[in-house]
């Protein structure tokens, strides 16, 4: 006779995936006016998104926010403009230390796709 024993851990509190998202990571966008490379740091909390983005152009640091669900991510910014502020918004799944971004239309830079790599 075979005696099979079963066990079962008890999870006490929400279980939360670790995104691994906090830190710097280099963004690349590839678009119809070429490629732009831009540096972002999240700091993700319990789902939550926020940081900053610097867009190599000397005008400095921009606050992102966004959200992490999964290994799913959807952040964004803006950027303050003459003709009025321009929003950028992104969404893309997390492998690792890498992101592949979705297809996107970011104002001014034209459409294209985006990647990020954890720095």
């Amino acid at each position: 006779m075979v005696t099979v024993v079963l066990s079962a851990s008890v999870l006490q509190g929400p279980l939360q995936a670790q995104s691994g998202l906090s830190g710097v990571w280099e963004i690349k966008l590839d678009t119809q006016t070429g490629e732009q490379v831009w540096t972002a740091t999240f700091d993700e909390s319990g789902g939550a998104i926020a940081g900053e983005i610097d867009m190599n152009d000397g005008e400095g640091v921009l606050p992102l926010e966004g959200t992490v669900e999964g290994n799913m991510i959807k952040w964004g910014f803006v950027v303050p403009d003459l003709d009025g502020d321009m929003p950028i918004n992104l969404s893309g799944e997390i492998q690792g230390i890498t992101i592949d971004g979705d297809e996107g239309s970011f104002v001014w830079y034209g459409t294209g796709v985006w990647s990020g790599t954890k720095q």
